[in-house]
């Protein structure tokens, strides 16, 4: 073992591991899958680390290959089951209960929407609008052009728009009709 590397690699695991652990588990919506991958992706960074031509670009490379280790598990178990977690309110300190109704009602409204998304646009929405990647590590971590990024994601927005707006509408239209 070489001391740089273990170093670097410990480094890496302390700064991007929570942060990769909520990527995956944004998917998988397992606890424990979700840190069996983790730790997979890890292992295998480890044994491809002298292939990583540029270490200052790390953090692409690992969300990369926490997206590959997820997508291979499930291919591997077959499963095609991901969900996403979107509630994050950090500006409410101790919201009201009517406010915590409001954010669950929310939340459950934009994971129907998101679930409706085809696999390849709900991937790119959460690197770009919840992970908060650019064009080029999104690019980068899904293995596409960044033009693909860029057309796949506005077309994930129109509809994950649409999605919202007719459950919006549903709403509005079930609490006016009285049986």
């Amino acid at each position: 073992m070489e001391p740089i590397k273990d170093q670097l690699f410990y480094q890496w695991y302390e700064e991007y591991s929570v942060s990769l652990l909520k990527y995956i588990y944004s998917i998988v919506q397992e606890p424990k899958t979700a840190e069996d991958l983790l730790q997979e992706t890890f292992l295998k960074v480890y044994e491809k680390y002298d292939s990583i031509q540029d270490k200052q670009r790390v953090k692409s490379f690992l969300f990369r290959s926490a997206h590959n280790t997820t997508m291979d598990f499930f291919r591997k178990e077959s499963k095609v089951k991901k969900l996403l977690n979107v509630l994050k309110r950090e500006n409410d300190k101790v919201p009201s209960t009517e406010k915590i109704v409001e954010i669950k009602e929310e939340g459950r409204m934009i994971l129907k929407a998101l679930k409706r998304l085809k696999p390849s646009q709900r991937d790119v929405f959460v690197l770009r609008k919840i992970k908060g990647f650019s064009i080029r590590e999104t690019a980068e971590i899904l293995d596409w052009s960044e033009a693909k990024v860029k057309t796949t994601l506005h077309r994930a927005t129109k509809t994950l728009e649409k999605y919202l707006l007719m459950e919006d509408e549903a709403i509005e239209w079930s609490s006016t009709v009285r049986l």
